[in-house]
């Protein structure tokens, strides 16, 4: 039996069949889900973390009154950088400039992807606040890891007009 010469072809799959106009709404729904989805997982890890202190279950404070200054702003500052990082990063790797290949011919997966890189930037803030309440048992110590959190969720939000100008036309 021969397979016909698309089916080697990697995007020769489902997405293949759909129209490309097709495929990048769905992929700009599934990434507006994913951003906000993730975001209000910030307010639920912080209830988590405040609960969890407040009723005594999270252990001993394993960071000492002289470590912990150094460790909040220190984590701070390693949030702050990841998400400026990660913005750079996946704004250099996935601007529309990218040489020779026109816009109508850009796969929208690639979009997609920056959005995911983005919000895995924004989560680097949230991790480290947690880690931050766990060891120190300062629940609103993780406030401002929230704050900058969010403000990564809303720099990788998918807007429109960056779909659209990578992709060359509207959805």
């Amino acid at each position: 039996m021969t397979r016909p010469k698309e089916y080697k072809n990697p995007l020769y799959r489902k997405e293949a069949h759909m129209n490309r106009m097709e495929l990048a709404k769905k992929f700009y729904a599934q990434a507006q889900r994913m951003t906000i989805g993730m975001a209000a997982s910030v307010v639920a890890y912080g209830a988590i973390g405040f609960y969890l202190i407040s009723i005594g279950k999270a252990g001993p404070s394993l960071l000492t009154a002289q470590t912990y200054p150094l460790a909040k702003y220190g984590a701070l500052v390693l949030s702050v950088l990841g998400v400026f990082a990660m913005w750079k990063i996946s704004n250099r790797i996935f601007s529309p400039s990218q040489g020779a290949i026109p816009a109508s011919e850009r796969p929208v997966q690639k979009i997609f992807l920056k959005t995911v890189l983005m919000n895995a930037g924004a989560e680097l803030p949230l991790l480290l606040g947690m880690l931050l309440v766990f060891f120190g048992r300062k629940p609103y110590d993780y406030i401002p890891f929230a704050v900058v959190s969010l403000a990564g969720f809303a720099l990788a939000f998918p807007k429109k007009e960056q779909w659209t100008s990578w992709l060359g036309a509207d959805f």
